[in-house]
């Protein structure tokens, strides 16, 4: 990410901003604006986009950026749903709703393309952590907080990367 000290000057916040403002600007028009319960899960789950790049953008390991924009593209399908749902009902006509869409998926392409940027390889990243489940990590915190360890019928967590024998 070089060049990029804060979240406002990626392409992939500008352009979720600019859609959640196009598509809150819409649904303040008649007759979208009497559907008020379409009207505020639009508006939040577009907002969500922009925000969750932001807060991504924020935290300090690449793999917690790259949980938030797995959440970014959560709300950005959930806002094309909603696009369709507000084109089904009447709200949108057929040129504003391929519109909308459309930019929601060119947001999707940059979010995905920015997530395959950083995890292949030759991106220069060196901060991914192995996936670690749930379990692993409660059975951890039992360890740490007990003093105990964890109970025999419960296996071990398997080897870190760098612990294993080479390939």
């Amino acid at each position: 990410m070089s060049g990029i000290k804060n979240f406002t000057d990626l392409l992939m916040w500008q352009r979720a901003r600019q859609w959640s403002k196009d598509i809150f600007l819409r649904s303040k028009q008649e007759p979208f604006c009497r559907d008020k319960r379409l009207t505020v899960q639009i508006n939040d789950s577009t907002e969500s986009v922009m925000s969750n790049i932001a807060e991504g953008f924020g935290r300090s390991m690449q793999d917690e950026f790259i949980t938030f924009l797995g959440y970014a593209l959560g709300s950005l399908d959930e806002s094309r749903s909603h696009l369709c749902a507000a084109y089904d009902r009447g709200y949108l006509s057929k040129d504003e709703f391929a519109a909308l869409f459309q930019e929601g998926t060119e947001i999707r392409k940059l979010v995905v393309g920015f997530i395959r940027k950083m995890v292949l390889p030759g991106s220069g990243v060196k901060n991914i952590r192995p996936y670690e489940d749930w379990t692993q990590k409660v059975w951890d915190v039992y360890e740490r907080a007990t003093g105990k360890p964890r109970p025999a019928h419960i296996p071990p967590r398997p080897a870190k990367r760098e612990d294993r024998a080479p390939e």
